[in-house]
């Protein structure tokens, strides 16, 4: 047991001196989860989408070919008369308008001059990349309360650790003495037992301390790595006083109020769509025609180039528009609730963080208060017991209470942490 005790002792220094790391570089590794990335190339994404959008202005060319071989000729019925005057009234004379091959090659242009809904488009892409921006904060809001209070774990777990050992080293000197004391007769065999299961229990502890470190330590290189640091610098009343002022922001509200400017803009959109629209195509090239395949004929290829405007005007649409107008009008309504109750929620929970931050500063106060007392109590039981003025018993008990003190601060520490990183648009003094 000495052997083990003594290789967790000389392992720990070194656990403590691979790290070096405070909370403030802590945070500036936010830029390097992965989650952040990912936000980063999806905001990309809707920026591109944009710009697709953009690019609709811009006419499209492209080169238009074809080749066609007419396997049947088709006939087309004509009236007589057209080439023959002396031809009978009504009678028909059956012609042959096509050859063997025919070939098309020319540029085509295609030009969407004005599109009622383009502008409301790219406009509603442009709050899905302002929505990409709340989502990336809001996640970097979330690691960052995530990252320090992994990284608070640690240093609570590295301090229970530390009094593990202490009192490790200190009850196995208490053991030798209650040995002692049992070979010369001075101390019942019952108390000597007793001593020996106390220890037991106290390595077993410490094992139990070191496994949340080692837990603690995991979780925090889910936040960064600390393959290169060299120690954890920041203690917890350095971690509560970086975040005091730390301001939350409560990115629902916001998602909500850019979901309401969207909705205002699909509203504009459907009345947007009862406008007409306007667009034009160009060709300009040759056509061929030939009963034999001999492309490099020049004399079988003839001009071909014409212009149109569509004008499209919608009439359909004036009935089916407005099922959904009334949709996109009750859809706001449903925001507009939506947003008052987000919005008074968040004035509730700020005033619920100012009572719970300022009750958990007095609890740790308190906490503290006691911890002094434990200590003291805990100091003088074991010096009355070495002096053998003590009993065994009470010399546990004081280790017990003062156990106790130290998980209650520790704990209350952590929670105040907590708090401070919960709280939303309130501005926290001590």
């Amino acid at each position: 047991m000495k052997k083990i005790l003594f290789t967790i002792l000389t392992i720990f220094p070194i656990f403590v001196q691979a790290q070096k790391l405070s909370i403030a570089q802590l945070w500036k590794e936010v830029d390097k989860n992965l989650i952040y990335q990912q936000d980063l190339l999806k905001r990309g994404i809707k920026i591109q989408e944009l710009k697709e959008l953009r690019n609709t202005r811009i006419p499209v060319f492209y080169i238009d070919a074809n080749l066609q071989r007419n396997l049947i000729i088709p006939t087309t019925p004509v009236p007589a008369i057209a080439f023959d005057p002396n031809a009978l009234e009504g009678a028909i004379l059956p012609l042959k308008f096509a050859t063997k091959w025919s070939s098309k090659a020319g540029i085509q242009m295609e030009w969407n001059l004005f599109d009622p809904k383009r502008q409301l488009d790219e406009k509603q892409k442009s709050f899905e990349i302002q929505k990409e921006d709340i989502n990336k904060e809001q996640h970097i809001q979330e690691w960052k309360k995530n990252a320090t209070l992994a990284y608070a774990s640690v240093v609570l777990a590295t301090q229970q650790y530390e009094l593990a050992l202490q009192d490790s080293a200190s009850y196995n000197e208490i053991l030798k003495i209650s040995k002692a004391r049992y070979e010369a007769g001075r101390l019942p065999s019952s108390q000597y037992l007793n001593a020996q299961q106390e220890y037991e229990q106290h390595l077993i502890g410490l094992y139990d301390a070191w496994s949340v470190l080692e837990d603690a330590d995991l979780e925090l290189r889910k936040y960064t790595d600390l393959a290169q640091t060299q120690s954890l610098n920041s203690n917890i009343e350095e971690i509560c006083s970086f975040v005091k002022n730390l301001q939350q922001e409560n990115y629902t509200i916001k998602s909500l109020e850019l979901d309401q400017q969207i909705n205002k803009l699909q509203m504009q959109g459907v009345k947007k769509q009862l406008l007409p629209t306007l667009s034009t195509n160009a060709y300009l090239g040759k056509q061929y025609f030939s009963n034999e395949f001999r492309l490099d004929r020049g004399h079988s290829w003839y001009g071909n180039s014409y212009i149109n405007l569509v004008l499209r005007i919608p009439l359909s649409a004036y009935f089916t528009a407005q099922p959904t107008l009334k949709k996109e009008i009750l859809n706001s309504g449903v925001l507009e609730l939506q947003l008052h109750q987000e919005q008074q929620i968040d004035q509730i929970n700020a005033q619920q963080q100012i009572v719970k931050i300022k009750t958990a500063q007095q609890k740790l106060f308190r906490f503290h208060n006691i911890e002094q007392l434990a200590a003291q109590e805990k100091k003088e039981q074991e010096s009355r017991y070495r002096e053998g003025r003590s009993m065994l018993s009470d010399y546990n008990q004081s280790i017990l209470s003062y156990h106790k003190a130290k998980q209650n601060v520790w704990q209350a520490e952590f929670d105040l942490i907590k708090l401070l990183l919960d709280k939303i648009g309130v501005n926290q003094s001590n």
